[in-house]
């Protein structure tokens, strides 16, 4: 499974215009967060010592990455199982 394609493809983020929830205080949006654990998710399982765990981490990169790609383009998260 290459997670480094699959997120890298996924995410842009350039692609949503607000980064950032208005406001007074400075809350990061939906889609940047899932960017970011995309990303660290995606790291993790660089760093991973067994199969299972890079298994694990890149099945939650591909997750959140998803979920940041739905957020941006404005259409509902849909499960996955």
């Amino acid at each position: 499974m290459d997670i480094n394609y699959s997120v890298g493809k996924i995410l842009h983020v350039e692609d949503c215009s607000e980064m950032l929830v208005p406001g007074d205080a400075q809350m990061e949006s939906n889609h940047r967060y899932y960017f970011r654990r995309a990303a660290e998710e995606r790291m993790a399982a660089q760093r991973a010592m067994t199969e299972n765990a890079r298994e694990w981490h890149a099945k939650l990169a591909q997750q959140f990455a998803a979920r940041a790609s739905a957020e941006c383009s404005g259409s509902a998260m849909v499960a996955t199982a």
